[in-house]
């Protein structure tokens, strides 16, 4: 069985909201937006938590979560022949009133059917949840539950004889270790899944089946490497049939191919919202630029957790625009200067951004230099035109520069003058009294207002 979407209303932060799920999911957001309401809501609704009296948004409203799975095993579609929607699909509602008593329904077409506790725990039965908190009160029994709950799955699975059991001990039995840091509980998982990627794959088939995982933070206490490490893990193992919902804030669990598995997670005065991309956003020549930028610079990852995003067109604007606004005494952290390789890519990362309701300033050339024949001027009008015909203004906007930011900072520049743009562009700024243009300056205040 395989959830696929998820409704949740009344719950912690949450007033209303639905996530549509892929085998992998990359839960993102700010602290304190609602990614742990979340998960919360998935452990209850699966049966892994009790209903807490803090639970509901407001006391005086029913909590109400709804799912629905397909199911694509035989034996399972046989079993609930009688709960079934179109599709082989399950559709499974849980309602707690206002004194806390809980209610389990079946949706069948549009018509509601109540079940029993019984047939509740019949059903989420069927899916084994994994979880792995960020904090555990005594992360040493964390992993020694993570340990034997993964012996039982693999067991359950069939799979003892298609994993090398007997590393995963040798991986484990480094706990016994009477001192074993967190650093280490966390090394000790990230190992494990390291082991159970490489074995699914050799047996073709993820060794965990459908099992669903959820894990706050993988990134806690892991070197950049092994966080790279870990999510390809994470990825091979979701495409070969596990589900695995991963809530992080590093950019390394953040791949832009797998833009269907990102949901962001904003809160604001009326509760939280999640912002996903479920159809395809790139077609054609589009997906192979988009993919080769990203292998060229796979820091634009970090786009997914800015408060606002500066879109620029190369190495020079994402170098000097950081350097002049701390000048000026108006950078801000928490914006995120990405370059997108070209003018021509811009649009492509627009369309990103607007997908998924992230505030944006694009900052481009406009390329009318005395030198450029008419033919290149005419190109760099079109191209400006579809920037700005891009853009959805009401969470971004565009920032204009005259020729280029070469010549903003210092006047004109000749053609020749491109060789090592981003050294002599730098070290133009850093000379001692260099004073940035009025006309620069309000253009740099202007992308960071």
């Amino acid at each position: 069985m395989y959830l696929k979407n998820i409704e949740i209303n009344n719950w912690k932060s949450i007033d209303h909201l639905r996530i549509e799920f892929e085998n992998l999911m990359l839960f993102i957001g700010r602290s304190n937006h609602g990614k742990s309401s979340i998960f919360s809501a998935l452990l209850f609704f699966l049966g892994e938590r009790n209903f807490r009296r803090k639970d509901p948004k407001d006391g005086d409203k029913l909590v109400e979560i709804q799912g629905c799975f397909e199911i694509q095993d035989v034996a399972i579609i046989g079993k609930f022949k009688t709960y079934l929607d179109k599709d082989e699909r399950l559709n499974l509602r849980i309602t707690v009133d206002r004194a806390g008593r809980e209610h389990y329904y079946t949706v069948k077409r549009d018509r509601v059917y109540e079940i029993t506790y019984r047939d509740y725990r019949r059903i989420v039965g069927e899916i084994e949840v994994l979880f792995i908190p960020s904090i555990a009160t005594n992360s040493q029994e964390l992993t020694e539950f993570f340990y034997k709950k993964l012996l039982g799955i693999l067991e359950r699975e069939d799979s003892m004889g298609l994993v090398d059991v007997e590393e995963v001990m040798n991986i484990y039995s480094c706990l016994r270790e009477e001192y074993a840091s967190k650093g280490l509980q966390r090394n000790v998982i990230f190992n494990i899944s390291r082991l159970l990627a490489r074995d699914s794959i050799g047996a073709k088939r993820s060794v965990l089946g459908n099992t669903l995982i959820l894990y706050e933070e993988p990134e806690l206490y892991l070197h950049p490497q092994a966080e790279r490490e870990l999510y390809d893990s994470l990825v091979k193992l979701s495409k070969l049939g596990t589900q695995i919902y991963v809530c992080t804030h590093s950019g390394a669990f953040i791949g832009l191919k797998q833009y269907r598995s990102i949901c962001i997670v904003r809160r604001d005065s009326k509760g939280t919202h999640v912002f996903q991309q479920r159809k395809r956003l790139f077609s054609r020549d589009e997906v192979k630029r988009f993919n080769m930028n990203y292998w060229i610079n796979p820091d634009r990852s970090e786009l997914f957790f800015a408060k606002r995003v500066v879109l620029v067109e190369g190495q020079t604007d994402k170098i000097l625009i950081p350097y002049l606004a701390r000048m000026l005494g108006v950078y801000k952290y928490d914006y995120s200067v990405i370059e997108c390789g070209s003018k021509s890519t811009l649009p492509q990362y627009i369309k990103l951004l607007n997908k998924f309701h992230i505030p944006y300033v694009v900052v481009y050339d406009r390329d009318d230099h005395i030198w450029r024949v008419p033919a290149e001027r005419e190109t760099s009008i079109r191209k400006n035109k579809e920037i700005q015909r891009k853009i959805n203004y009401e969470i971004g906007r565009y920032v204009e520069f005259k020729n280029d930011i070469e010549e903003e900072i210092g006047g004109e520049r000749e053609k020749k003058s491109y060789k090592n743009k981003p050294f002599l562009a730098l070290k133009m700024v850093m000379e001692r009294g260099y004073r940035i243009p009025d006309s620069l300056a309000n253009k740099i205040k202007k992308i960071y207002g």
